[in-house]
């Protein structure tokens, strides 16, 4: 039956071939008698559980290991068994490295045929000027980014001809293999620290990058700097069928999204869902859940995204961040998802406010 399923969907909803043979794979592994669902009175089980995961797929992502866009990294980071000092070290002159442009953060994909990120080899860049960050390693190959500003006499570039553009991440993220979306998430982060970590913060002497761009050190004091990531919580709030969501203060007409905020000092993820939303919004919250999470490269932001329960509907927005917030239907979400509503605009697929929606939005009722 799964596997009819299957057919079914790829012929009536047109899901692009990867996804087509994902779908069957997954419907042949969920009906074998050597999966443990599948034994004896369980077939029903193994039935629902390949029901359940194939809606999501169809939703834009596996519900039990959603892939958001930046994340699914698949480079070996420095810090891991690549870490001592002499493979950093030795990792900038190997002759194998792979290298990725960036130029005021945007960065180098190809311009014809299929969007792609153009590794370079060290003597296809035409000047050692930039910022080099070791990103880590695939299959034991170095692979490194040099970031660079328009206003640099020396920056680095491309020696030849290549049918070649830089692209702002935001744009081209969607565009990309999931992996090297994730490689862009980690290079324009590491980039961006790097040119706001140029002073120490704490005696105001130049930093010098070491470790293979893995930290920065005080020229003066010796302070060491490590690159920062600000934790956000993202959370769907719902109540009796209905979902709490939020317009910035002078956003576009319509447009909705998810209560959001960052984790302050001294506090837990489940205290600051429960602080943004009486906040921004007025609405007591509890029984917090954390669904999933999404690195956020702007400039160096981790969501994470959670579910609550509502205590209370009364609204009352700060009108300082948040300008009118509203109770929804799943039917109005759904509607808003599938780009027929006139009265709800949501977050493109690109944020995690989407899938929180559209997660919430695909439950029955």
């Amino acid at each position: 039956m799964p596997r009819e399923i299957a057919d079914m969907v790829v012929t009536e909803h047109g899901v692009a071939r990867p996804l087509e043979k994902n779908v069957r794979q997954r419907a042949e592994e969920l009906t074998s008698v050597e999966h443990p669902d599948f034994r004896g009175e369980s077939r029903s089980g193994a039935q629902k559980q390949f029901y359940t995961w194939l809606a999501g797929r169809l939703a834009g992502g596996d519900v039990a290991n959603k892939a958001l866009v930046f994340s699914g990294n698949p480079l070996v980071r420095a810090d891991g068994p690549h870490g001592n000092a002499g493979v950093i070290t030795a990792s900038e002159d190997d002759p194998r490295g792979r290298y990725l442009l960036l130029r005021d953060l945007e960065v180098l994909v190809t311009s014809e045929g299929e969007t792609r990120l153009l590794w370079l080899s060290r003597t296809q860049i035409s000047s050692d000027g930039g910022e080099t960050i070791l990103l880590g390693f695939e299959e034991g190959v170095p692979h490194l980014a040099i970031s660079s500003w328009s206003e640099d006499s020396a920056a680095a570039g491309v020696t030849g001809s290549p049918r070649a553009t830089y692209m702002d991440a935001r744009i081209v993220a969607p565009l990309l293999p999931e992996a090297e979306a994730a490689v862009v998430a980690q290079a324009r982060s590491m980039a961006d620290w790097h040119q706001r970590t140029r002073f120490c913060a704490r005696c105001g002497g130049g930093t010098t990058s070491v470790e293979g761009g893995g930290r920065r050190q005080c020229d003066v004091c010796g302070e060491r700097h490590y690159p920062r990531v600000d934790p956000s919580i993202i959370v769907l709030v719902e109540h009796d069928g209905q979902a709490l969501l939020v317009g910035r203060n002078g956003g576009t007409e319509g447009r909705r999204s998810c209560v959001a905020g960052f984790v302050e000092t001294g506090e837990s993820v489940e205290e600051a869902v429960v602080r943004e939303v009486l906040e921004e919004t007025g609405v007591a919250v509890g029984d917090v859940e954390y669904s999933y999470s999404q690195p956020w490269p702007f400039p160096a932001v981790l969501m994470l995204g959670c579910r609550a329960r509502a205590r209370s509907t009364e609204i009352r927005v700060d009108g300082v961040e948040i300008g009118t917030a509203g109770w929804y239907t799943r039917m109005q979400v759904r509607a808003a998802l599938e780009g027929v509503s006139d009265e709800l605009v949501v977050p493109p697929a690109l944020a995690i406010a989407h899938h929180l929606m559209r997660d919430w939005a695909l439950e029955s009722e």
